[in-house]
């Protein structure tokens, strides 16, 4: 996925180039973006049930009394220190572990691209707005180029 930065100016779509054929660009993509939601969901709730077996084996309601206001990158967090304390306790090497939590964080992150993106504000070269930071520059648009590699 591409990632570019452009400075906010006086108003909201300054700095976004062309919007206006935004639909145009992202009609193909549409699909996607559900696909993307319902994956996510499943895998959320996968988190959960293990989670909740780890507070419980008998049911799951301590489980979801913890969970059920958590944000997904805080359950993943719970998730690893679970898990890395047991694996320290039985001093296993778990080789693809590190790379599971990575994916697991970088799912949300895309999820969380995908779902909060201004998908109105895509402009001419397919890049699409999905949040505001505060750079070295001052506040810019942060667009993503999605495609279905990314």
């Amino acid at each position: 996925m591409k990632i570019k930065k452009s400075p906010v100016g006086q108003h909201i779509l300054d700095g976004l180039g062309d919007t206006k054929n935004g639909y145009d660009h992202i009609e193909d993509f549409i699909p996607w973006i559900g696909e993307i939601v319902v994956a996510f969901n499943s895998l959320e709730a996968s988190l959960d049930s293990v989670l909740c077996e780890t507070f419980s084996d008998r049911s799951d309601q301590k489980g979801l009394l913890v969970l059920h206001s958590m944000m997904y990158s805080t359950k993943v967090d719970l998730y690893k220190k679970f898990n890395d304390d047991f694996i320290r306790v039985f001093d296993w090497d778990i080789p693809s572990y590190k790379e599971l939590i990575s994916s697991l964080k970088e799912c949300g992150v895309l999820r969380n691209k995908v779902v909060h993106a201004n998908w109105d504000y895509t402009d001419d070269e397919g890049y699409t707005q999905v949040k505001y930071k505060v750079g070295s520059e001052g506040l810019e648009h942060e667009l993503c180029q999605f495609s279905e590699e990314s």
